[in-house]
């Protein structure tokens, strides 16, 4: 069970890592966050969170990085909790109320722009696939310094095929997040993939976005479940 504080460091440690994209030493976390407690404590925290496998450690004296466990305790504690989300959702329905005169192809392009990442438009009826953001998923992970590519380029280049094999599994729920090795569309451990089910004139078709794990992250997700409403015709306005 985790405190209150080792829940809060958690998510500034995902959050952080989502927009640095590198390891995450204490004392600057402590700086930054937690002005008012000394970085011992917070390296004591750091290593709680350590040997509990909510965080690891690339090398001895690098910073820490968040790990799969780390991201579903976030997607359970934040990211699934609408109500909690309520006023960020509200305020993303504004910022996207003209997506509503746009098409599915258009919408998921737009999904890519936003969320920087690979974002695939699945037109179920008329097996059709669209791709949109290669270019910038391919920058996100070079960023990572990855040591091995092959199994990234095989997912790419095998991408289409294995939705077709696996959509079963993307359409058994509404909305799922597969973190590494758990996603039926990719192998590489370093990619996660967000899959939404949507109803388009009532054809079923499917919005999926693909990168790094830190696309995991509450502004992504909002722009999703927007895009999400928009296309089911659902007003998030209404409790």
């Amino acid at each position: 069970m985790l405190t209150e504080r080792q829940k809060k460091i958690l998510e500034y440690i995902i959050n952080e890592y989502t927009v640095t994209k590198k390891p995450i030493g204490s004392k600057e976390f402590c700086q930054k966050y937690f002005k008012d407690l000394s970085s011992a404590t917070i390296r004591r925290e750091f290593n709680f969170l350590t040997v509990n496998k909510y965080l690891t450690q690339p090398y001895w004296s690098a910073g820490r990085l968040p790990t799969d466990k780390a991201y579903q305790w976030f997607i359970k504690e934040n990211l699934l909790n609408r109500e909690k989300n309520e006023d960020e959702l509200d305020r993303w329905v504004k910022k996207l109320d003209d997506w509503k005169k746009l098409s599915f192809e258009e919408i998921a392009k737009k999904i890519s722009q936003l969320c920087e990442s690979l974002t695939i438009g699945y037109l179920l009826n008329d097996q059709l696939i669209y791709r949109y953001g290669l270019k910038k998923f391919f920058e996100q992970l070079e960023e990572m310094e990855l040591q091995n590519w092959e199994s990234v380029w095989e997912d790419v280049d095998l991408l289409d095929e294995r939705l077709k094999k696996r959509i079963d599994d993307l359409i058994e729920e509404p909305f799922q997040i597969f973190i590494g090795k758990e996603s039926p569309i990719t192998r590489d451990e370093n990619l996660s993939v967000i899959s939404y089910t949507v109803f388009d004139d009532e054809k079923q078709n499917l919005l999926i976005l693909i990168g790094p794990k830190n696309i995991i992250c509450e502004r992504n997700l909002n722009i999703l479940q927007t895009a999400y409403d928009i296309l089911n015709g659902s007003n998030l306005n209404k409790k």
